[in-house]
């Protein structure tokens, strides 16, 4: 006797590689990246930190944000940028992610400004993050749940499991992604700003959690130390910033559609 339960699996299995696979083993021109999502970090009733000189880094991080999105926008006729606020208002943590995936995102950029704990020494340099492997499951289900190419195909209990085994490799990929876009962001920083490296990071934050897709969190500096400080609210120095992340985000598109 035939077992039914593989029987009727067949055709999600197969359903399964198709999905899958280009996000596992990508050849030339199978994959584009075709969404960029620029979060501008705090607004609104949230200042973020507060700098040396009374300047909320929500004002600082907006602008650098915006620049990358005209940089983008110059350079990629047929790239759909969105930035998850383009003014000073506040939105949700979880409405960030939501925006994200709504615009069918392939990388999440998240821009904030640091500053040291009261009882620490004076820090400077700016810190990227990704994901912390230890909130994968919650990542897992999010992308479970939100992922287009997921939707609609759970229709029994034996689907569920397969869209989960899905959405389990789609989430291993975007964490690998999310460490490669963050090494080439480091290397265009050191290249292109007066910031110097703290190094690249996993942290749990939850707007990177809520994005299912690539996800990276840069920390441009620290607004509590007076040199940092005096760069990232200069018009240079949030343009350097927002240079670099650009080119990292044009060598990552070229990386992500050829390799």
């Amino acid at each position: 006797m035939k077992n039914i339960f593989t029987y009727k699996l067949i055709p999600l299995l197969i359903l399964f590689a198709s999905l899958v696979l280009p996000f596992t083993v990508c050849h030339a021109g199978d994959q584009k990246l075709n969404s960029v999502i620029i979060d501008a970090g705090h607004g609104g009733k949230d200042p973020g930190t507060t700098g040396l000189s009374g300047i909320y880094e929500k004002m600082i991080v907006l602008s650098i944000a915006q620049k990358i999105s005209k940089y983008l926008t110059l350079e990629y006729s047929d790239l759909k940028v969105t930035l998850t606020r383009d003014k000073d208002e506040f939105i949700e943590l979880k409405n960030r992610g939501k925006i994200a995936n709504s615009s069918e995102g392939d990388l999440f950029v998240s821009i904030h400004c640091n500053a040291r704990k009261t009882d620490e020494n004076d820090k400077y340099g700016f810190e990227i993050y990704v994901m912390d492997i230890a909130r994968n499951n919650e990542a897992l289900s999010i992308t479970s749940q939100e992922n287009k190419l997921l939707e609609g195909l759970v229709k029994s209990k034996d689907e569920g499991l397969l869209i989960y085994l899905m959405a389990n490799v789609l989430q291993n990929s975007y964490m690998k992604m999310s460490e490669r876009f963050s090494l080439i962001l480091q290397s265009e920083m050191v290249k292109g700003t007066k910031l110097e490296s703290r190094g690249v990071f996993q942290a749990g934050f939850y707007v990177l959690l809520g994005a299912s897709m690539p996800t990276v969190l840069v920390e441009c500096g620290y607004l509590s130390n007076k040199k940092d400080e005096e760069y990232l609210k200069s018009d240079k120095g949030q343009d350097d910033i927002a240079k670099s992340v650009y080119k990292a985000i044009r060598l990552f598109k070229f990386d992500f559609e050829n390799k």
